[in-house]
């Protein structure tokens, strides 16, 4: 088995100042009181644009709520541009692609890693549009049995003004949390995410900051 990426500080280093703060973004989260309805939550992380840190962001969070006692999936829907695989030190080459695509059913596709409690499910190499499988019922269907199985399920996506796939996933998620990254977001790109993903009716929690000082 790979070792965790060092971008995981909340596993290698729980004491930091880091660390502490996505403790505060997990008790944010606590304090909507979406854990307390029936069934798991999922939440969708996107940004405006590349390179903003929403994989780093999510890929924390959830060794944080992990380490809280919880039962969470990560599942990464950027079929574009995968790297929660490279975070948690798995397999990539197969996973929620060959599941969407009909080559593997729901329960193959989730892969071993280090953290017990946590399910990790690959982007895999998708053969045709991401927009065509992540709108599918098979997408729905895969949530609703992670949501029976699991606390809390984040999900990885592209970023929604470039690509439509946030925008698709968005209305199956209970929450969107946006990603910007200090010193390089424009906020005028914030305001075209937060309209395109008000469209779809989604239900924006917030927008979290990367690399702030």
């Amino acid at each position: 088995m790979l070792p965790l990426n060092s971008s995981l500080i909340t596993d290698f280093n729980p004491s930091s100042h880091i660390s502490e703060s996505f403790r505060s973004l997990r008790t944010y989260i606590r304090q909507l009181g979406l854990l307390h309805k029936d069934g798991g939550q999922v939440l969708l992380f996107t940004s405006a644009e590349r390179g903003e840190g929403k994989t780093t962001i999510l890929s924390n969070l959830a060794v944080s709520f992990v380490q809280d006692g919880k039962k969470v999936a990560v599942v990464d829907c950027n079929l574009r541009n995968p790297g929660l695989h490279t975070v948690f030190g798995v397999d990539g080459g197969e996973g929620l692609a060959a599941y969407l695509d009909g080559l593997k059913e729901a329960d193959e596709i989730p892969v071993p890693g280090k953290l017990d409690n946590l399910t990790v499910i690959p982007a895999g190499h998708a053969p045709v549009s991401p927009p065509d499988l992540l709108g599918s019922d098979k997408m729905a269907a895969l949530l609703k049995v992670l949501k029976d199985s699991h606390d809390l399920i984040l999900v990885d996506s592209p970023p929604a003004v470039a690509y439509s796939d946030a925008r698709i996933l968005a209305p199956q998620a209970d929450g969107v949390i946006l990603v910007a990254k200090y010193g390089r977001t424009k906020r005028d790109s914030l305001r075209k995410v937060k309209v395109l993903l008000e469209q779809t009716g989604s239900n924006i929690l917030g927008i979290t900051m990367n690399q702030s000082k």
